[in-house]
């Protein structure tokens, strides 16, 4: 734990010494989205586009220096969420027709779970933008079903599912891992928490009326949420309670923590621009447009990775550009 927050020190000292545009730039979905991106260790990084239709998985193993093309997923459908768990273990899902991938390789090989978008379950979702997996290998899904956001679990691996009865009066987006449990956020500008995982959820008030979109887990109990207004908010207690850090600038789109409360936020509407804070989102420094120099572009999802020694912040754009900074 002390050698993963001296890293994240250094690495927020370095990419702002660096500056914001010293990245480097990789095309590997021309014209199409990258919607998804996730860590699986040493070296290795999922993701899965968007746009255009069909659906493709790349993998690299070089933290993000070189893809390789490794599933496609269907000509009718559109990758929202990548999910990684332990020993190898990680998950696809599809969000119009809520479909389930996994892999047990590290993304090499993936096997198809089928539709968790049944009615004849009682699964039948909307769409669905976010998909976690727990520390004890459970897997979420959160429902953006306009009449009442659910959560539907996995115990085994996909094998089943359960749904859960409405956790939110609208939509429920995005899942993220805190400290002691797991948080949701919602159309409806409330945020829910579940320690139990993801078994129960209750709701720890509203935040204010917009939609929440980003939200990433800082350490030390910290967590930022960022709405469509383009407010962040800020926790220290896990998101049990939350300060209103004002407006930052346009619609949320992501978080990437960087250790030592450094923080990239990314916004997608009007201004597509990157925001950066090294004191846990209290301020906010202008880090200017998304450096890939395609007109319009901006950071869909963001990650770190390490391997060894060597650290990458790596994210996806909705032109279909790779964006990666090395960090010594």
């Amino acid at each position: 734990m002390l050698n993963r927050a001296i890293c994240g020190i250094l690495l927020g000292c370095s990419l702002l010494s660096a500056g914001p545009n010293d990245w480097e730039r990789i095309e590997v979905e021309p014209k199409g989205r990258i919607d998804a991106i996730a860590d699986f260790g040493d070296g290795v990084i999922v993701l899965g586009t968007r746009l255009p239709n069909p659906s493709n998985v790349y993998r690299s193993d070089d933290l993000g220096a070189t893809w390789s093309l490794v599933k496609n997923v269907g000509d009718d459908d559109y990758i929202t969420c990548v999910a990684s768990g332990e020993g190898g273990v990680g998950y696809i899902l599809t969000g119009g027709k809520v479909h389930v991938w996994k892999t047990e390789d590290d993304g090499l090989t993936w096997r198809d779970l089928g539709r968790v978008n049944d009615a004849d379950s009682g699964t039948n979702f909307a769409e669905a933008y976010g998909m976690v997996v727990t520390p004890a290998g459970t897997v979420l899904i959160a429902d953006t079903d306009a009449d009442g956001g659910r959560i539907t679990r996995s115990e085994d691996g996909g094998k089943t599912w359960q749904v859960s009865a409405p956790i939110s009066p609208r939509a429920v987006y995005r899942l993220q891992l805190v400290g002691d449990g797991i948080i949701a956020n919602g159309w409806a500008g409330h945020i829910y928490k579940s320690t139990d995982d993801g078994r129960t959820w209750w709701d720890c008030g509203k935040l204010m009326d917009s939609f929440l979109y980003a939200i990433d887990y800082l350490g030390d109990d910290e967590v930022l949420i960022g709405t469509e207004s383009g407010h962040i908010f800020r926790s220290d207690d896990n998101g049990e309670t939350w300060v209103n850090q004002g407006y930052v600038g346009d619609s949320a789109d992501d978080f990437v923590s960087l250790g030592g409360g450094r923080a990239i936020f990314t916004t997608y509407r009007d201004s597509k621009r990157m925001h950066y804070t090294a004191d846990s989102g209290r301020t906010w420094s202008d880090w200017g447009d998304v450096a890939t120099g395609a007109e319009g572009d901006w950071f869909d999802h963001v990650i770190t990775a390490t391997d060894g020694d060597e650290t990458v912040v790596v994210g996806g754009t909705n032109k279909g550009f790779v964006l990666r900074q090395v960090v010594p």
